[in-house]
Order: C-alpha cells, then sequence, then structure tokens
C-alpha cells in the first residue's frame, strides 16, 4: 500500500471496515478479510491464517532486531490485516525509511509469510552549515550525521561552526564545537542512553572593553522507555548529570561563573506518527536541571525547559497540516551575569533580529499552516508567531509580547534523516525594524 494511500485512510478516519478492504487490495489473493466487513466487525482470530514467517527486505544497513522490536506480530499468531498495518507504520516512524511496504503471502500449508519491504535513507550527511537573516548575523560551518548508526538507529552528530553576530549585544563573535552520541534501546534493553560534548568560545562586546568567555560542557544521560503498543504511543523518563564551566580572559573582564554540576530529569510524550513528508501527532518535551552551591557546583540555580508540538491533516489534500508549537522556559537564581534566553532570527520570531528579545524566562507560541507545492517535499507555509521575555539583567533586551507573521517554503530531502531546510520573509507586527529574510534548516 502507498504511504499516500495510508496518510488519506488516517486523514479521514476511515473506520475499521475500509482498512480491512484496502488490506485485501494489498494481500491479493487473501479475500478471508472481506467476510463480516458489511456489518463493520472483524473477522474472529480463528478465520485468519497463521503467521509462519515474518521477514524484512531492503534493510542492508538495518539490522532486523532494530525493525522486530516495533511489530505487533509474532510468529504463530493470527495473520491480523490492522497488526500488520500497525507493525508497518511503526516501522515507518523510526524515520530511518523514505518507504515501508508490508505484503503477505500465501504457502503451502495454508499460513502466511508476512513480509516487510523497506527503503532506506542515506545515513551519513556531510553538510556545510549557512544560516542568515536580512540582518548582518551570519554562521557557518559543517556537520556530520550518522544515523542508524551501526544499524541500530543510534545517531552521532558533529559541528564545527563559526558565528559573526555585529548587531547583538550577548556576543560579537563565537565559535563551537559540538559532539553528541545517543544509543535507543541500548543492548536490546527498554533504557535510552546519550552524551554530549561541547566547547565555546564567545566574544562579549562589553564596556569599557570586550571580553572572551569560554564555556564547556558535559552532559550524560539515560531513560527508559515505557511507551504502549504498536505504533508507539507514550512516554519516556530518565535523568543524568550536566556540567558546565566557564571561564573570563581580556583585561577588565568580568569575574568568571566558575563551574556547576546540575542534576537532570526529563520527560517526553510521543504520539506522532511518521508519513514521509509530513507527520501528524503529538510530541511534548520536559526537562528540569537543579543545581546546589558547595554540591559541585560554585553557585545554585534551577531550570525548567518545555516544548509542545502538535501537527493535524487537514482538508483533502495529502500532506497539509495544521501544526501547533508552544516552548517556554525559566531559570531561577544561578549566576545572574547574562540572559540564558533570547528570541528572534531565524528561529523563534522571524520578524525580529536574533536575541531582540532576551531574559531567564520566555514563552513562545506559533500556529502554521502548511501544504504542497506542487511535490510532496517542497511545501509552502505560513506561520503565526507570539513570544516574549522577562527578567532582563543587562537592559539590552525587550520585554512584553512581540509577534510576527511569516510566509515561506520548506524543502524535505526525503532520502536523508529528518533534513528539512525553510526559507522566507517574516513581517514583526509590534515593534521590529519591518520584513525580514530569514533562512535555516535542520
Amino acid at each position: 500500500m502507498a504511504i499516500d494511500c495510508i496518510h488519506r485512510r488516517v486523514r479521514e478516519q476511515a473506520g475499521a471496515c475500509t482498512a480491512r478492504l484496502c488490506f485485501a487490495v494489498l494481500f491479493g489473493a487473501l479475500n478471508f478479510y472481506a467476510p463480516g466487513c458489511e456489518a463493520g466487525t472483524k473477522p474472529a482470530s480463528d478465520a485468519l491464517p497463521i503467521v509462519a514467517s515474518i521477514r524484512f527486505e531492503g534493510n542492508r544497513v538495518t539490522q532486523e532486531r532494530t525493525l522486530a522490536r516495533e511489530l505487533a506480530l509474532v510468529v504463530g499468531a493470527p495473520a491480523d490485516p490492522e497488526a500488520i498495518e500497525r507493525s508497518r507504520q511503526a516501522i515507518l516512524d523510526l524515520g530511518l525509511f523514505r518507504e515501508v511496504e508490508a505484503r503477505a503471502e500465501s504457502n503451502s500449508d495454508g499460513e502466511i509469510d508476512v513480509v516487510f519491504r523497506v527503503r532506506e535513507r542515506r545515513y551519513l550527511l556531510i553538510v556545510p552549515r549557512i544560516d542568515a537573516g536580512s540582518d548582518a548575523n551570519r554562521s557557518y560551518g559543517a556537520q556530520v550525521r550518522w544515523n542508524n548508526a551501526f544499524g541500530l538507529n543510534h545517531s552521532v552528530n558533529a559541528i564545527v561552526e563559526r558565528g559573526e553576530y555585529p548587531e547583538e549585544v550577548r556576543r560579537s563573535d563565537e565559535d563551537s564545537l559540538r559532539f553528541s552520541y545517543a544509543a535507543p534501546f541500548v543492548f536490546d534493553t527498554p533504557f535510552t542512553t546519550g552524551f554530549r560534548l561541547e566547547r565555546l568560545e564567545r566574544v562579549r562586546p562589553a564596556l569599557p572593553q570586550a571580553f572572551v568567555e569560554t564555556f564547556d560542557r558535559a552532559e550524560f544521560l539515560l531513560a527508559r522507555d515505557m511507551t504502549e503498543g504498536r505504533p508507539r504511543r507514550g512516554w519516556e523518563a530518565g535523568g543524568g548529570l550536566f556540567f558546565e564551566r566557564q571561564r573570563t580572559e581580556g583585561e577588565n573582564a568580568p569575574a568568571a561563573d566558575g563551574r556547576t554540576s546540575a542534576f537532570v530529569g526529563t520527560a517526553s510524550f510521543r504520539d506522532l506518527r511518521d508519513f514521509v513528508y509530513s507527520e501528524n501527532g503529538t510530541a511534548i518535551d520536559l526537562r528540569a536541571e537543579v543545581a546546589v552551591d558547595g554540591l559541585a557546583s560554585d553557585f545554585s540555580y534551577t531550570r525548567f525547559d518545555a516544548r509542545y508540538v502538535r501537527s493535524d491533516a487537514i482538508g483533502a489534500i495529502d500532506h497539509q497540516n495544521l501544526i501547533w508549537r508552544a516552548n517556554l522556559g525559566w531559570i531561577g537564581g544561578g549566576r545572574n551575569s547574562r540572559n540564558e534566553y533570547g528570541l528572534g532570527g531565524s528561529g523563534r520570531l522571524r520578524g525580529y533580529p536574533a536575541d531582540f528579545a532576551q531574559g531567564n524566562r520566555y514563552a513562545y507560541g506559533t500556529v502554521e499552516y502548511t501544504r504542497p507545492i506542487a511535490r510532496n517535499w517542497l511545501r509552502g507555509f505560513v506561520a503565526f508567531e507570539v513570544g516574549g521575555a522577562q527578567d532582563d539583567f543587562d537592559g539590552s533586551g525587550r520585554n512584553g509580547a512581540l509577534a510576527s507573521i511569516g510566509i515561506g517554503v520548506r524543502v524535505r530531502l526525503t532520502w536523508f534523516v529528518d533534513v528539512e531546510l525553510e526559507a522566507g520573509i517574516a513581517q514583526p507586527l509590534r515593534g521590529g525594524d519591518g520584513a525580514r529574510f530569514f533562512a535555516g534548516g535542520n
């Protein structure tokens, strides 16, 4: 069954009977799905043939155990077409494949061999990184992404980047080096583990003289998967440790903040279906950090961050979506020497310059309408954004609510994992300096 067919079934909220008839077309000779459909009832399990074997095709890189743990059926169970479709969608939700198809083949014993054929993406991506807007701010560098490492859906990400920000207050130049590794279901357990390392060197254009501050960061996290069903739906929760050290250099440089070691708690919810060119469903990410003065830390602080995304298919056009996003962050205590959050630029509140609003607490929300333009991989979008920041320490931020509206295009490079580029124009609705060009991606 084509992916677009599945997407249409989901969007139209087709009944179980319609789904079984669609599988009857997929499986060809398996006309045992039809009985009982007229009454809208599910055929009895003893009327279904037995699954004799499950095979995978096309997975040149991906290990079979990575695929098998997403299945909603097992050998020896009835060949329920709904379970087969749930398994197909669960495999597609991994985000590793451009296409996933399922078929059933009758064997000489009257049983069924179920075959999942996948079309793998390219997992190694080495690309330049460029981020620019209508202001003078620029960043550029290189990124190496290795998705599905070792065929286990592990991910490696390394970034080297340099930024020039002549219009910003909290930085004028910045060099960064970041490396991260994430391993879901490590050693075939329900646990996900990961770590990241970061080095950042920034020039602060302070008075009477600019100075250099350097950050060294490290983090280790462990989380347990608690999702249920296939496709997966539910929570993952865990925690770990975060370390940061800040140093300052230069004549008249302020005293360094020193080091901090924080306990981290995380929780994430996923009920998100992947349709290659778009997604439907909900994602929530929560994170809390707590550091205690004297406990491997030079100061105490508490931090909380939250992210919410909801995407719904609307109308009769495939991959036409209404997307809601909300973010908030709050920091209490801490170093009190700089603002941790900034709004504006290509990421959030696109109608304003980078870090137009700053503070140690912020809120941001957007609603977007997207639809394909000629091809599914090319989508146009209109976005309305609103946000604000508070608790500004150096007087450079703009507090209060800000809003902008933007229009642009997104290109999804489906032969790679999670690569999407966007560009457009945004107009601030309160304050700002007029329409701004934005461009970026992930």
